[in-house]
Formats: structure tokens, C-alpha cells, sequence
């Protein structure tokens, strides 16, 4: 367990397999992969982004506030 991460290249690996290349290839693409420079550039992860981070600006100005009133 934990010998061959997901998302790692294992075609080293592969030579050590008990099967052929065959046998990965007769699976089924469930997906491709993509950089995460292409993710970002989605508009709707930028809008995703742009609203976490506003969130977070009350958030800390909130905590910031409080902190204050303590110390005073």
C-alpha cells in the first residue's frame, strides 16, 4: 500500500508488473490529463477564486477587529 501513488508516473514499474502493457491499455480512459495552468484558466475557476478570496477578506478583518478589541 501506498507503493505507487496516484497521479506518479509508473512506467518503471510497469517492467516489474506481473502483466503486460496490454493490460493497461484495454482499460478505459476515464479522463485526461491536464496541467493545472489550464484549470486556472477556466473562467469559472478564476470567478471560484475571485469570491473565495473575497470571503476571506471579511474574514480577516473580522478576526483583525476582535484581536484589537482584546488587547485594548
Amino acid at each position: 500500500m501506498g507503493k505507487h501513488p496516484a497521479g506518479a508516473d509508473l512506467t518503471a514499474f510497469l517492467k516489474q508488473a506481473p502483466h503486460g502493457e496490454e493490460k493497461i491499455l484495454a482499460m478505459r480512459q476515464v479522463a485526461d490529463y491536464r496541467s493545472d495552468a489550464a484549470a486556472v484558466a477556466r473562467p469559472e475557476v478564476r470567478i471560484f477564486f475571485v469570491l473565495a478570496y473575497l470571503n476571506l477578506v471579511p474574514v480577516f478583518l473580522i478576526i483583525f477587529i476582535l484581536a484589537l478589541w482584546r488587547w485594548w
